[in-house]
């Protein structure tokens, strides 16, 4: 295939259409608004094959769906971390499994401030 009939075939898939949308329209009656309308084109004669099209099982498929790789490696150790652009989020709270704190011995002071009888 040569450079100019490549270019021919992709002004013809991906031109849009010039004739025929104006005949379907239903002319506007006396008094009635303005109607515009368009005949719909197909919208996946515009989509490329995309890679998992290609190769559904190739690197970027995972189950049958495409995932892109965001997260950026650096080469080396990482010497720094956390916002150093402000508005900054506020700290994470400390989180303290509260059921996991066994219970106090019989008459210590934890035992006895818990039931209110020794004040702080």
């Amino acid at each position: 295939m040569t450079a100019e009939q490549v270019i021919a075939d992709a002004k013809k898939a991906y031109a849009l259409p010039t004739s025929g949308a104006a005949a379907e329209c239903p002319m506007p009656k006396p008094g009635e608004e303005i109607v515009v309308c368009a005949q719909q084109d197909d919208p996946e004669r515009y989509r490329a094959a995309s890679s998992s099209d290609l190769d559904p099982t190739g690197a970027g498929a995972r189950g049958g769906v495409p995932h892109a790789d965001v997260e950026t490696r650096y080469p080396g150790v990482a010497v720094a971390s956390g916002c150093f652009i402000p508005p900054c989020p506020p700290p994470m709270p400390v989180l303290i499994d509260l059921k996991a704190i066994p219970e106090p011995p019989p008459g210590s002071d934890a035992d006895r401030i818990a039931r209110g009888e020794l004040a702080q």
